[in-house]
């Protein structure tokens, strides 16, 4: 004769097992298969009760874009909301002096748009085919002036030596193009025309 504990056992494993087994089937629907899952989970909802939820989540949205909004507009956070309402335009022309192997490469940045804009230093990147440089440009003379506002409408231009960066690498020499990469406090980049350097095996 069995004990009245063992008879417990064999009426308790097959409970859990059905449970897990049924675990088991919903977590499959729903990594493999999940459209057959919410059609399921929808089909058991009311439709008076979905209205509901949806609701209740559209609801809970607009009150988080709201937050995020006013939040934004009353620190000035850089994040995605900041950005979309505080749109900057800069136009960035990069020119030489020749045609080939210029010696004084001319940097333009144009605020064309309506807000006052807040740059870091220029990078200067020059290219190959399969490798690129980059060179940041602190300023002029020694004298470090960026971060620079440029107001709305205004031009700010910087000239810079090309010998100087071949005395720093001779490789510089065998690059093809170059151009200038901005970007803002904020995080915005814009990026300039290429202008060729010399002749390239494709050019």
């Amino acid at each position: 004769m069995k004990s009245p504990k063992s008879c417990d056992y064999r009426r308790t494993f097959p409970i859990f097992g059905n449970i897990f087994r049924n675990s088991m089937i919903k977590t499959y629907f729903f990594l493999f298969n999940p459209r057959l899952y919410f059609e399921q989970f929808l089909a058991g909802v009311e439709k008076e009760t979905l209205v509901w939820i949806i609701i209740i989540l559209l609801i809970l949205l607009f009150a988080v874009i709201r937050f995020e909004t006013q939040h934004n507009i009353k620190f000035r956070r850089n994040n995605t909301f900041s950005l979309l309402f505080r749109r900057l335009q800069l136009e960035i022309i990069l020119s030489k002096d020749r045609i080939l192997r210029p010696q004084l490469l001319t940097i333009t940045i144009r605020n064309t748009g309506k807000r006052d804009a807040n740059i870091e230093a220029p990078v200067l990147e020059f290219q190959k085919i399969w490798s690129k440089r980059k060179f940041k440009l602190n300023g002029i003379n020694g004298q470090v002036i960026y971060p620079m506002y440029i107001d709305a409408g205004k031009v700010h231009q910087l000239q810079v030596e090309t010998s100087s960066f071949h005395q720093y690498d001779r490789e510089i020499k065998s690059y093809y193009w170059a151009r200038i990469v901005i970007s803002d406090v904020e995080g915005r980049k814009w990026k300039s025309n290429k202008v060729k350097l010399r002749k390239s095996l494709v050019t």
